[in-house]
């Protein structure tokens, strides 16, 4: 079954329980017009939305289309400042500013509507959208670990590491010292029979300290403790 567009964007909300994600079916054209509304915002009056590249940018991990809104929105803000200036210092609006605030709003919808087919592909492209989930993942990942080592009782209660548990916001992370055995097998290289090894070392010992204490506590392959480095925490018992 395809995913919804909330699953797709589960990154938004890295630590968000799975069964929280509400299921909204959406096809691929749908989800398309859906995102490639934004252009519409440059049009706002006086260029108050010459940052509409920059969203696109953000979305699709693009930065030229950042620097160009960057760009049109710095020369509108030009404008506006030359104007106020001018208002203050001589009573009358400056061609100049005016000029400056104009070539900002009508960039920035020009370049919006140039940019929308390229970000239309990107955001529909199942090798770039697959891509993009991906590297949320890992930064998912990344994060929950971070957590884990800077507030590890924060982590326990949000019920990082734990995939087992309804309503628990994992992080894509397995916790070796308190997930059961159903858990441990879906890291990679981990069988029953390793697995059972974990359980049975971390109730004998109260637990490991890291990959690094499970590797030579366990006699792993060094292979094994790096295929498992980004997928595990290990939170207190």
């Amino acid at each position: 079954m395809g995913r919804s567009w909330v699953e797709s964007n589960w990154r938004l909300l890295p630590f968000c329980p799975s069964g929280d994600r509400r299921i909204v079916a959406v096809s691929t054209q749908d989800l398309a017009t859906r995102r490639s509304r934004w252009p519409w915002l440059s049009l706002l009056p006086l260029g108050f939305g010459a940052w509409a590249p920059i969203y696109a940018g953000v979305r699709a991990r693009v930065g030229a289309w950042i620097a160009i809104g960057a760009a049109w929105s710095g020369v509108t803000v030009a404008g506006w400042i030359l104007s106020a200036s001018t208002n203050h210092a001589h009573g009358h609006y400056s061609a100049a500013a005016g000029l400056l605030i104009i070539l900002g709003w009508a960039g920035a919808a020009a370049s919006s509507f140039v940019i929308r087919p390229e970000y239309e592909r990107r955001m529909t492209d199942p090798l770039l959208t697959e891509s993009a989930r991906a590297q949320q993942r890992l930064e998912a990942r990344r994060r929950g670990q971070e957590l884990a080592r800077r507030d590890p009782a924060l982590a326990r209660e949000m019920g990082l590491g734990r995939p087992d548990l309804a309503g628990a916001g994992d992080a894509g992370l397995v916790d070796v010292n308190n997930a059961p055995l159903a858990a441990l097998v879906e890291l990679p290289g981990v069988d029953d029979a390793l697995a059972g090894r974990i359980v049975a070392t971390r109730d004998e010992a109260g637990g490991f300290s890291s990959v690094e204490d499970l590797g030579v506590t366990l006699d792993l392959p060094g292979d094994a403790v790096e295929d498992l480095r980004d997928r595990v925490v290990f939170l207190p018992r």
